[in-house]
């Protein structure tokens, strides 16, 4: 006869012990990797939503008027007038006066010509646009979108073939030969940097 023995109170309690510290240990690591995923999403997110604005941006310089508009006078069209306004001007501010305006053709080739702005108010940078024409007078943009914010500082230097990259601070450039916009970005992961280089626009 044969006598089968258990487990003693004590040996249970340590296989309870590690079932709970392993437990423990896994459940840690699981919610560092949800974290760390949660994390590279939003970072991801971030990042896309930077890259379409500054796309976008790019899009509507490289798509502006090839040449100086005008708006005919009574009974005149082919001669140019001498105040016609820029395809492309820009301001900016050390108090963040951004503003960047563009006269660039309709998405549609051949359809006809549209004014775009770009603006930095707060911390918060704006696109809007106007209803695309073919013949003058171009309207104003209205209806501006919230395209990117969080936005700490954005600075911009213009290119002068002379003097190389100049700061644009108080002042407005008129078709520059070149664009570079810097800008500072607050995100939960800290502060991010960037520079996009917009030339040559001769």
């Amino acid at each position: 006869m044969t006598t089968q023995r258990g487990f003693t109170l004590i040996e249970v309690m340590v296989a309870i012990m590690l079932m709970a510290l392993v437990s423990l240990i896994a459940w840690r690591g699981l919610d560092s990797v949800t974290r760390a995923d949660s994390h590279l999403q939003a970072s991801t997110e971030q990042t896309e939503e930077l890259l379409r604005s500054l796309n976008q941006l790019e899009r509507d310089v490289a798509l502006r008027a090839a040449s100086q508009l005008r708006e005919p006078s009574l009974g005149e069209t082919d001669e140019a007038e001498p105040d016609s306004p820029a395809p492309l001007s820009v301001r900016s501010s050390d108090s963040k006066g951004f503003r960047l305006e563009v006269i660039r053709s309709a998405p549609a080739p051949g359809v006809g010509l549209q004014r775009v702005r770009w603006w930095l108010k707060g911390d918060t940078l704006y696109r809007a646009e106007a209803e695309v024409r073919d013949r003058y007078p171009l309207p104003a943009p209205k209806n501006g979108v919230a395209v990117l914010g969080r936005v700490s500082d954005l600075q911009v230097r213009v290119w002068n073939p002379d003097k190389g990259w100049r700061q644009l601070s108080g002042n407005r450039q008129d078709n520059p030969p070149g664009l570079e916009i810097r800008l500072v970005r607050q995100t939960p992961q800290g502060e991010e940097r960037y520079r996009q280089v917009l030339g040559p626009l001769l």
